[in-house]
């Protein structure tokens, strides 16, 4: 086996797909100088034209090489621990989570914004894969079994700090990035490490009879697809262990709930006003690194960083 092939076999199966349909989506960017205007996290798009798909497209979206190398390098790290210590399954779960839901709440924080008078974060367009990876980082600190974390080997926070110190030195050492695309994972992290999204994930009963089904026997068989664990404490915060709800009763997707959550929203603050398009557009790359993409009417030359 080749060496590549040996590193490649150390990664748990989700951990593994998500970074490859991140690297799959960038060859095609690539390949087929796919448009990223069309893929990417733009509040506007996705409440007044009804372009939902923007949700998830743009986590598997990057900008560039280095966006995309930094990003999956963070990403395997992180997965790679969790996965191993909660099972592919419920990784698999909180990855889409983490997606579905970091874009919903990005785009209240940018409605509320918008109802004070600025436009900017209706208006530009995001993509990258950090969201879900500030929402990794809160749950490995949750589980993390010092309680302190090093700070560049300088001085000791507590480790319930240490993702929000990452969101603001991020932000102070690269400060054209998108502090609202991290902010949400954060969020959607902090929500799950305190055991308010148990209800949108499984109950531990449903994921090992999911295991043990013959259908996804064809999974399951896969010598890097990690079971689920016995009961711990951290597994019990985290998923659903009530017996009731969970994700495999859900009769409504939560795609539609956020897309009624939304409308809901815009209803309220705009009425049945707020059509209009947006001159100007913006694209973020890694969640950050802000760039001023222009509409098809403005002049290339004219794009600035925000």
């Amino acid at each position: 086996m080749s060496r590549a092939g040996e590193v490649l076999s150390t990664i748990p199966l989700s951990t593994l797909s998500f970074g490859t349909l991140c690297v799959l989506m960038y060859m095609a960017q690539i390949l087929f100088n796919l448009s990223l205007h069309q893929y990417t996290m733009n509040p506007r798009g996705v409440i007044f034209q009804h372009e939902f798909y923007r949700m998830i497209t743009s986590s598997f979206c990057h900008g560039s090489l280095l966006h995309i190398g930094m990003n999956m390098m963070s990403y395997m790290a992180l997965g790679k621990l969790l996965e191993r210590k909660f099972g592919t399954l419920f990784m698999t779960f909180t990855v889409v989570n983490s997606i579905v839901l970091s874009s919903v709440i990005y785009m209240l924080i940018a409605l509320a914004t918008y109802a004070f008078g600025s436009e900017k974060l209706m208006n530009q367009h995001s993509l990258g894969f950090s969201g879900v990876l500030f929402h990794l980082l809160v749950l490995e600190s949750k589980v993390r079994p010092n309680t302190s974390q090093s700070i560049f080997g300088m001085f000791h926070i507590p480790a319930k700090y240490y993702p929000w110190f990452m969101l603001v030195a991020i932000q102070f050492l690269m400060p054209n990035i998108s502090f609202v695309g991290h902010l949400s994972g954060v969020l959607c992290g902090t929500l799950q490490s305190s055991g308010h999204l148990r209800y949108s994930m499984p109950t531990i009963k449903f994921l090992r009879i999911t295991e043990e089904s013959e259908h996804l026997r064809w999974v399951t068989s896969f010598p890097s697809f990690i079971n689920t664990p016995a009961t711990n404490d951290d597994f019990v915060m985290f998923t659903n262990t009530l017996g009731g709800g969970g994700a495999q009763s859900f009769t409504i997707p939560m795609y539609t709930f956020a897309r009624n959550s939304i409308e809901t929203v815009r209803f309220i603050i705009f009425g049945r006003e707020g059509e209009e398009e947006s001159a100007e557009q913006g694209v973020a790359l890694n969640e950050g690194e802000w760039i001023v993409i222009p509409s098809p009417r403005i002049d290339p030359a004219q794009a600035e960083l925000v």
